[in-house]
């Protein structure tokens, strides 16, 4: 299995684990809320190591596949309106990590840096 390979599926197993935790979290009224923060650490710094991997490697003309991570940001952002609208029907009930919201952000920013980095690289070899 190629580097690239093997970071996209680390990445990708803790997606998983991180929406599982936040909904087990969600479920059962915060009692899991300790774990958002370690679990969602991890799966950014694993997310980034491979976006920076995917984007060097374009850059030196060697990257051949195409993994958009659109399918991440629309699963965060699927989790994210359910627990704003959750929250909101709820009222007290639960309330929403800082961990949660920040991880959210930084997966839109390394998904905006990755197309841009994308769209000037193609502009480059034009």
């Amino acid at each position: 299995m190629n580097p690239e390979r093997c970071w996209r599926w680390l990445a990708n197993i803790w997606l998983t684990a991180v929406v599982a935790i936040i909904l087990i979290d969600f479920w059962s009224a915060g009692r899991y809320v300790y774990l958002i923060s370690p679990v969602s650490i991890l799966y950014i710094t694993l997310l980034t190591v491979y976006i920076s991997s995917k984007e060097f490697k374009r850059w030196f003309n060697h990257y051949e596949g195409h993994h958009p991570g659109e399918l991440a940001l629309v699963i965060w952002t699927a989790l994210m309106f359910l627990l704003i609208i959750s929250n909101a029907y709820l009222g007290a009930g639960y309330h929403i990590s800082q961990d949660i919201i920040s991880t959210y952000l930084v997966v839109i920013v390394l998904f905006v840096a990755s197309r841009g980095s994308r769209a000037y690289h193609t502009h480059r070899r034009k």
